[in-house]
């Protein structure tokens, strides 16, 4: 059965689940959207009701679930809302600022009885997609240690001032959200251990652009992030590239590229996938940007027919919280913190 959907948000992501409910989602239909300044255009854009608050378009009879693509510091009362009023809920990450906003967010759901998922499309991409497989297929043994890396020159938001803002939180838990996720996926593990260090190297906000971040999963897996927003020159730059070492091989993961492994058999590098060109900024609104968001969102939309556990749920967003938390605290401590797993 078909469900009527409501975006809280009309900006960049706010529109990327618009894109994707009309171009590749099925079962469900853009109901109506709220929020932001382009709210009124982004509902005209694509057929739907502009509603005056998220209130009104979460009272909404015909809207089943919600999409909060809202700045992070909203997450939290935007989810309560939802969540009382019988909603089901896919939040674009961060889920939340703190561990305990996480908390109160996964009880609501509960309590209602309706489906609660995070963005993490790292997870849904073709990239990730073939690397995980690579991964349980064994083609490198058992998985020890992960390297990832994020480095820009600038910081990458210039249509989203509100993220200099310091009451959305660090660009460490920007993108640490989905970093973390990737080296929990990766793993198959839960971290137990964090130490980190962050650091601005510039007197330009945001502060802490800058990061290196260590883990220890349980199953003794050892990862690595490296976040920077202040890499002098372009010619480094990565948005999210990871190196995987096994017991027998290696994969080299872009996850806006190629994906490489070399099983340790004396073949060399061979490219198991090549993610298809798009333009991240200047032409974002395509199927192939938007198809592994959709992907994730049509996961969402089928849990809620088929009264299931979506695959990236509430903990699993509650869990990178976890580890973007100790990282930081680590940072302010200068020791290593153990991660709260509760």
């Amino acid at each position: 059965m078909a469900i009527g959907v409501g975006i809280l948000g009309s900006g960049y992501m706010g529109r990327t689940y618009a894109f994707g409910l009309k171009e590749i989602n099925h079962d469900a239909w853009l109901v109506a959207v709220a929020g932001g300044s382009r709210a009124a255009q982004l509902a005209a854009d694509y057929g739907a009701a502009a509603e005056a608050s998220p209130e009104a378009l979460i009272a909404r009879p015909d809207v089943g679930a919600v999409v909060i693509a809202t700045p992070h510091s909203t997450h939290l009362a935007l989810t309560l809302a939802a969540a009382a009023a019988g909603k089901h809920i896919y939040l674009e990450k961060p889920m939340a600022l703190t561990v305990g906003e996480c908390d109160q967010m996964i009880a609501a759901a509960a309590r209602a009885g309706v489906v609660l998922s995070v963005n993490k499309i790292t997870r849904h991409r073709g990239a990730g997609q073939t690397t995980k497989r690579l991964i349980d297929e064994g083609a490198i043994g058992d998985v020890r240690m992960i390297r990832g890396t994020y480095l820009i020159s600038g910081y990458d938001a210039p249509t989203k001032l509100w993220l200099m803002d310091p009451a959305e939180g660090t660009p460490w838990l920007d993108y640490g959200a989905h970093g973390v996720d990737i080296v929990r996926w990766l793993s198959g593990s839960e971290a137990v251990l964090a130490f980190g260090r962050f650091h601005s190297f510039q007197a330009a906000p945001p502060p802490l652009q800058s990061g290196m971040v260590e883990f220890v999963m349980a199953n003794g897996v050892i990862a690595q992030l490296w976040m920077s927003y202040e890499i002098p020159v372009e010619s480094v730059g990565e948005l999210g590239r990871y190196l995987i070492t096994g017991s027998k091989g290696v994969i080299d993961f872009n996850a806006y590229g190629d994906v490489r492994v070399d099983r340790g058999d004396g073949a060399g590098w061979v490219t198991e996938w090549q993610t298809p060109p798009f333009q991240y900024i200047a032409d974002p609104f395509t199927v192939n940007r938007v198809k592994g968001f959709a992907d994730q969102f049509q996961d969402f939309l089928d849990a809620v027919a088929d009264g299931r556990q979506p695959a990236v749920t509430g903990a699993d967003g509650r869990a990178a919280i976890a580890m973007v938390e100790a990282a930081e605290r680590s940072s302010q401590l200068g020791q290593a913190v153990l991660i709260d797993r509760a």
